[in-house]
């Protein structure tokens, strides 16, 4: 056992001959403690022992105390030997070595990008908020997004989150509120949800109404590997542009998921939940007239 070492490299163990013999010279002297020495190891191992014992491989207790001594142990032990050995360095520099290293300070420039700057966080965009979820039941992140757009009459929010599905990114900025959707097939981004006060379906065809007065419409953009599923959710004064990006093979599928991912909450409802939250100390439009 070698300090910490349970299977000491053969360096370790040339420093630690040599240290002792140093150590034990302290109180008595080097030829005596080389003669003694040689009974249990070979000159070759002594004499690699002195080559590696250089510099910050003696502890620091032992050189205060040779140098209060006045004596350099470590030259008269050298004298001793056939031929005086030629140094071991500390530090060898090998390819494996700076591979680590190089590793090493990436991991740490890593760290402190995420844990202490922030700069290389992900979820440190303009306007991003924390939220791991827009459920309809939870009024508190969606009262931000009915200030993004204060004209709509509903503010969108998550009904469920089919397999497969995760929330990413929830941006919320002035006159915009931004969703973006990961899936375990489809890949990261693979669907972004966009909350305005208005958008052009164009072309898009209509694909239904339902009796809160939301009007839908759906454009497809097909290419060789993926297929864009563009769907406008037109309600008053506000609408929903969902973008899905998917496999051709996959998008029927998720395209026919995304009516059951997101809904919409009427916005006096969450008035009514604001106002009863604060005791009618907060409006979710202030500055609107009353």
């Amino acid at each position: 056992m070698a300090f910490v070492e349970a299977r000491p490299s053969r360096w370790r163990q040339a420093v630690d001959l040599a240290n002792m013999m140093l150590c034990l010279a302290l109180r008595s002297d080097p030829a005596r403690v080389f003669r003694r020495a040689r009974r249990e190891f070979s000159t070759e191992e002594i004499t690699e022992g002195f080559a590696a014992a250089r510099g910050l491989a003696l502890p620091s207790q032992l050189r205060r105390m040779m140098r209060a001594q006045g004596r350099d142990l470590h030259a008269e032990f050298v004298t001793l030997l056939p031929r005086p050995p030629r140094p071991v360095s500390v530090q060898r520099w090998t390819a494996r070595r700076l591979v680590l290293l190089a590793a090493t300070l990436a991991v740490l420039v890593l760290a402190y990008e995420v844990v202490i700057g922030g700069r290389a966080n992900p979820l440190r965009r303009a306007g991003d908020i924390y939220a791991d979820t827009l459920s309809c039941t939870d009024p508190e992140p969606l009262w931000l997004i009915a200030q993004s757009v204060p004209t709509a009459s509903d503010v969108p929010c998550l009904r469920s989150l089919p397999a497969g599905w995760t929330l990413g990114h929830v941006t919320v900025t002035r006159g915009r509120s931004t969703f973006t959707f990961d899936h375990d097939r489809a890949g990261g981004g693979a669907m972004v949800a966009t909350f305005t006060a208005r958008c052009d379906p164009g072309e898009a065809v209509a694909i239904g109404a339902d009796r809160s007065g939301v009007s839908s419409y759906q454009r497809l953009e097909a290419s060789v590997r993926r297929v864009a599923t563009t769907r406008f959710d037109v309600l008053p004064r506000g609408c929903l542009t969902t973008r899905l990006v998917a496999p051709p093979e996959q998008q029927e599928r998720l395209a026919a998921e995304v009516p059951r991912l997101l809904d919409f909450r009427p916005r006096q409802e969450l008035e009514q939940k604001l106002d009863q939250r604060s005791n009618g100390r907060l409006h979710l439009d202030a500055a609107a007239p009353r």
